[in-house]
């Protein structure tokens, strides 16, 4: 017992500053792995080679892949070009615009970060919006929105769903042929609710119009050359996740052969390359995996487990648990660290004997969606407070709760009707 009570300390106490500490959530998990390993190995139940074992490096591989290409991509200019040219595509209509940039967010966010979407979009978005003499904080919010969104859509499409597949070993396509549908029904009803909740703040003014038009979004492309090698390593990329069940490589290693299929054809400076990664971001994955397979191995999942069978034997409703209970927490703390949580669980859940395949999707969609729920559920959303703060929009709860979190719930209503009719499909 005493095992269990000082991992599961270790555990909440990290958690605690994950959410509100003011140190950053790296060195954090760091200090909380340290001290779990400590422990674990002093008491004999979590040796130093069972942390090595609990880091996920498939999750890394296929982060660090990614991020090598996305570093590349971003100095060739491609995501403002995409911007500008759905800012042109409106014709300075605010609520096309809205649209043209939302599916744009949402779409960029299957394959890359949503976070790194965020910051490429968002930018433009607050440029095109001051021309135009409109409020920025709908269409922003409207796009950390679709981005979580979009994210859920796919296997690289947020860091929640790299973490399940390597769990439960879903492929790129399953993720497509279960997650997509509702990912695309959700966009659809998220731009429905915005436009009848936006309908007073988004007016067009047509003297603002002409200077929209003006803009040449080829000035955006820095890099044709290197803009081209880049499509070709991504579509390279795609193609192996596609056709993954054909050749049966692991995803890490697919996104790193297109990265480095990326340093063979652009042949950029390594150093400025691999400066830019999010080094933070790989290590506080690596230490959060070490903290969640101490408390593990204390064996404190394990009777979790249990008590979460005995309490619901219906799979549908304990499908029906999981994605509610996932959009709260995922609302208020970030959306990873909780994941990292739940997978153990799961396991020790399919342990008994249970089907857990809907169970994976449905904590694929509660997380996603979830994070939606307020601007502190998702890294996106803190980034797009970030970024509104130096603008004379700043972005509060209160904004939030009114553009944000109907749109959220809305849509996990949905996804969970939608799995309750079609729970053979996701068994």
């Amino acid at each position: 017992m005493l095992n269990i009570v000082v991992s599961l300390i270790i555990f909440v106490v990290s958690f605690v500053f994950f959410v509100y500490g003011k140190v950053h959530r790296s060195i954090v998990a760091l200090v909380g792995a340290t001290l779990m390993v400590a422990f674990g190995d002093l008491r004999g139940f979590y040796t130093q080679q069972q942390a090595l074992e609990a880091i996920d490096f498939d999750t890394l591989g296929l982060l660090f892949g990614m991020m090598t290409i996305v570093v590349i991509l971003r100095k060739t200019g491609f995501f403002r070009y995409l911007a500008i040219k759905g800012a042109k595509f409106a014709k300075g209509n605010p609520w096309k615009l809205m649209v043209a940039l939302g599916l744009i967010t949402a779409f960029v966010s299957m394959i890359i970060d949503n976070v790194t979407t965020v910051l490429l979009v968002a930018p433009v978005t607050l440029l095109v919006s001051d021309i135009l003499g409109i409020t920025a904080l709908p269409i922003l919010i409207e796009e950390v929105v679709l981005s979580n969104i979009g994210g859920v859509g796919t296997l690289v499409g947020d860091p929640p769903n790299i973490m399940i597949s390597s769990a439960s070993t879903f492929s790129f396509n399953d993720f497509l042929i279960h997650l997509m549908p509702i990912s695309l029904i959700a966009i659809g009803i998220s731009l429905l609710i915005s436009r009848f909740l936006c309908s007073s703040c988004l007016v067009r003014k047509e003297e603002r119009v002409r200077e929209i038009l003006k803009m040449n979004e080829w000035d955006a492309i820095r890099e044709k050359a290197m803009l081209l090698k880049c499509i070709i390593a991504l579509i390279i990329v795609v193609v192996l996740f596609v056709t993954e069940e054909i050749h049966h490589l692991r995803s890490s290693f697919i996104a790193l052969i297109g990265a480095t299929i990326t340093l063979i054809l652009v042949r950029p400076d390594p150093k400025e390359v691999f400066s830019q990664i999010e080094w933070p971001v790989l290590l506080f994955f690596a230490a959060l995996f070490v903290i969640v397979g101490g408390v593990d191995q204390a064996g404190f999942f394990k009777i979790l487990a249990n008590g979460i069978n005995r309490v619901s034997s219906n799979p549908i409703g304990l499908t029906l648990i999981v994605i509610w209970f996932s959009f709260v927490l995922s609302s208020l703390i970030d959306n990873v660290p909780y994941t990292a949580a739940m997978i153990p669980i799961i396991k020790h859940i399919a342990a008994l004997g249970v089907n857990t395949s809907p169970i994976w999707w449905a904590l694929a969609i509660g997380v996603g969606f979830g994070g939606n729920g307020t601007p502190i559920g998702s890294s996106a959303g803190v980034v797009a407070m970030g970024l509104a703060e130096r603008t004379k929009y700043p972005l509060t709860f209160k904004q939030w709760l009114k553009y944000g979190s109907i749109p959220a719930l809305v849509t996990t209503g949905v996804a969970s009707v939608l799995m309750v009719i079609g729970f053979e499909w996701f068994s």
